[in-house]
């Protein structure tokens, strides 16, 4: 009767340490895809020095779809008040697109950077999550 006990700790153990590697995955691939697009938005800025164009609206629209898409599994796996800064940067991305408030845009996508990386950091599988 006691290996009966042990077989279901372990594969209680072992579904536990498959959601917590499932939560990693899909939390670092968002916060990877919301970074890179953001680099890419950095780029764009640079070579359009101007924040009124089709390119940078475009870019900020797919910024926003993407989040979006990804904020709503996000919000499965983490607390929301966690992660909803990044959201709100991105609607101030828009309002300084209608300003052509280049440097406020730059700040805000230099915010964006630095949560997505700290949030890589501190949202990711560990030992305590599993136990």
């Amino acid at each position: 009767m006691k290996v009966f006990h042990y077989i279901n700790f372990a594969v209680i153990l072992l579904l536990i340490i498959a959601i917590c590697v499932v939560e990693e995955v899909i939390v670092s691939n968002s916060l990877s895809e919301m970074h890179t697009r953001v680099l890419s938005i950095e780029k764009v800025v640079e070579e359009k020095d101007d924040l009124l164009n089709m390119d940078v609206v475009m870019e900020i629209e797919n910024l926003e779809y993407v989040w979006t898409r990804d904020e709503e599994k996000l919000c499965y796996l983490v607390n929301h008040k966690n992660i909803q800064e990044i959201g709100q940067e991105i609607a101030k991305l828009k309002l300084y697109i209608a300003d052509n408030d280049i440097p406020a845009f730059k700040v805000s996508l230099e915010l964006i950077k630095f949560y997505c990386h700290s949030y890589l950091h501190f949202m990711g599988a560990n030992v305590h999550n599993v136990l």
